[in-house]
């Protein structure tokens, strides 16, 4: 490995956090990035890293050294987006980020026809609804519920995230069809606990006024595709995401609670990749198509 590939790997284990993150986000084992990093300061005639058993950090000179490693990246990662978008075939690999549910619901199909139309095209595809660094991790591209904040990242709204309380038809026949929202006192529900808290208030609109109510919690989980199943079950009524939950209020498998009610949207659902002058065909064409599946399912609002 060469002083530029060395510098590359110094500026992917700091945003990694730690030797193991970087090996395990490289594909690589962790005594080669340790080896490499030591290599590194050997050449440089500089101590980098100060470590310990549980963590490590920068050095002064480390620090100035980061600064020029991680334009470097950016640099061959910049190359790397001229010649692609320079090509007219598309191959390759390309590395997307999804919020989980999301992800299963909408970004499944249009890899789908990504692949079907373009056989030399890998995906690598990462569920997940942390928040990743798209730079530092080496992303593509991001599919994320936030407001976008990062200048280094182009982000395109694709929905907004209207909120519908939902349940199943038997659990209304069983606990009836809640007619006020005070009625909601005697019903329970199934509420989304991520890692920013469990959802046990809810705000909506009461005229111009926003209100929260305090839900009775019966069910907590983390994860979208549980939320929907859980209220499909008959455990409870939950609070979803429109988007998420619009192929079974459309089948009859979940029906809507209180239509009339407005609940205070979340953030609206992005896509977002890198400020780069080039963007490569294989993630201009996957933003394309995206945006033209979510035309279709009627929810698009960019």
């Amino acid at each position: 490995m060469d002083t530029a590939s060395r510098l590359v790997l110094f500026s992917d284990v700091i945003d990694s956090g730690s030797f193991s993150q970087a090996a395990k986000r490289l594909g690589v084992n962790r005594s080669m990035v340790s080896k490499q990093i030591a290599q590194l300061e050997q050449h440089l005639e500089l101590r980098l890293l100060n470590r310990t058993t549980r963590s490590l950090s920068l050095t002064d000179a480390g620090q100035s050294i980061y600064q020029h490693a991680k334009k470097l990246r950016e640099q061959l990662l910049e190359t790397d987006a001229l010649a692609a978008s320079l090509r007219n075939d598309v191959f390759g690999e390309l590395r997307i980020s999804s919020t989980t549910h999301f992800g299963r619901i909408h970004v499944m199909p249009v890899i789908k026809k990504m692949v079907e139309d373009y056989p030399d095209l890998k995906i690598d595809l990462r569920l997940e609804d942390r928040y990743v660094d798209i730079v530092g991790e080496r992303f593509d591209l991001a599919i994320r519920i936030t407001s976008p904040e990062d200048s280094s990242l182009i982000a395109r709204k694709l929905t907004d995230n209207k909120l519908v309380m939902v349940a199943s038809p038997d659990y209304l026949k069983q606990h009836g069809m809640p007619q006020t929202i005070e009625d909601l006192e005697h019903h329970r529900f199934v509420v989304y606990a991520g890692e920013e808290g469990v959802m046990t208030n809810w705000a909506y609109y009461d005229g111009a006024e926003i209100k929260n109510w305090a839900v009775n919690v019966h069910t907590k989980v983390n994860d979208g595709f549980a939320l929907i199943k859980s209220a499909q079950n008959g455990i409870g009524i939950s609070l979803t995401l429109l988007a998420d939950s619009y192929a079974e209020l459309a089948n009859g498998s979940l029906v809507q609670v209180l239509p009339e009610l407005k609940f205070k949207a979340f953030s609206a659902t992005y896509i977002m990749y890198p400020s780069r002058r080039h963007t490569p065909k294989k993630t201009r064409l996957f933003i394309d198509q995206m945006i033209e599946y979510v035309k279709q399912q009627g929810f698009y609002n960019g």
